[in-house]
């Protein structure tokens, strides 16, 4: 029985990523969620935050046994997760190489200022700029941890 599994991540525009892992774990809506072959079926919505998967191979083969660390800022979305396939389906999943980190710090500052002049407000769509924001950060920002 292999330890990997199908995984995808699709956005409208294109197949971000697929080929085969031995781990998902992603932000779902009511905390983080961790994928392994042969999981029971389920469907969960995503919040904002990242993806992250441990993936085997080169371009998929998983005769090589090599395993490398893939890791996507989404910005919410859906997982379906089957017991040998695991689907991202978001409007936007952002690689490292994709990712400005001035642009992403420039606005968490704003989002968080804005946050703190509402002081209790409805403050949700300035507190999902900032998660936004973070998610991006930690990905960009993941070859100087």
């Amino acid at each position: 029985m292999s330890s990997a599994f199908d995984f995808a991540i699709i956005t409208p525009g294109e197949i971000k990523f697929e080929g085969k892992a031995e781990i998902v774990i992603a932000p779902g809506a009511a905390g983080d969620l961790g994928a392994l072959a042969n999981h029971a079926p389920m469907l969960t919505t995503l919040r904002v935050g990242v993806v992250r998967a441990n993936v085997v191979g080169a371009s998929g083969d998983e005769a090589s046994h090599s395993s490398r660390r893939v890791e996507f800022a989404v910005d919410g979305g859906f997982m379906q997760i089957l017991p040998d396939r695991v689907l991202v389906l978001t409007d936007v999943a952002l690689t490292e190489s994709e990712i400005d980190a001035d642009t992403a710090r420039a606005d968490l500052r704003r989002a968080e200022e804005e946050v703190a002049a509402k002081r209790g407000a409805d403050d949700a769509s300035e507190r999902r700029a900032a998660s936004w924001a973070q998610a991006r950060l930690e990905v960009a920002h993941r070859s100087n941890v």
